[in-house]
């Protein structure tokens, strides 16, 4: 018996894909990582090494491993504070194997790796930009599970991905439906106050 294919089965990752990556130099700071990461409007970068990645920063590495430890961004090594080994996918894989390898390794996004070089950067956001109906999936298997229940007015909240942001949290509460983390929330709050 032939299985029926998904849209996810037949889009791979090069084809969402972001490209190119903004890089560092393992010999920088964590200074040039935010100078980089406030000049280009990303929430990631990747460290290499003679065009090898050897890890990745978010803005969850900056905040948790300098700024909340009162350290200064420009003596603080990338090596330091980098995520290694780097986790990648092929740009060959299907979204969906990319997304189910995120999903387990609780992360919001992979290396693109192609012949050891990088080739790109693909995120949960960038597979729900495609696919919106991977989303729903998402949340009905949180409903099936227990872990969520988007109905009752004292929903409570879960770990998964923010469908603000698309980044991994330990905590996402459901607001309206969707599942936005703490950052997006207070986000959101500032919004509405300026709003009002």
């Amino acid at each position: 018996m032939v299985r029926p294919t998904t849209l996810a089965e037949d889009v791979l990752v090069r084809g969402v894909m972001s490209s190119p990556v903004v890089e560092v130099k393992k010999d920088e700071t964590t200074k040039v990582v935010a100078e980089k990461m406030k000049k280009y409007h990303v929430g990631s970068v990747v460290v290499v090494e003679e065009g090898k990645p050897l890890g990745i920063i978010t803005k969850r590495d900056l905040v948790d491993k300098v700024l909340a430890d009162d350290l200064k961004p420009s003596d603080v090594p990338v090596t330091k504070i980098m995520s290694s080994p780097l986790h990648t996918v092929s740009p060959d894989e299907d979204i969906s194997s990319a997304l189910r390898k995120m999903t387990r390794l609780k992360v919001s996004r992979l290396a693109v790796v192609y012949k050891d070089r990088l080739a790109g950067m693909v995120s949960v956001k960038d597979i729900l930009q495609v696919t919106p109906e991977i989303l729903e999936i998402i949340r009905e298997r949180m409903r099936i599970q227990g872990k969520a229940d988007v109905l009752s007015k004292e929903a409570r909240p879960t770990e998964g991905y923010c469908d603000s942001c698309g980044e991994w949290s330990d905590l996402i509460i459901p607001i309206n439906g969707r599942f936005i983390c703490e950052d997006c929330r207070l986000d959101l709050a500032e919004e509405r106050k300026k709003e009002e």
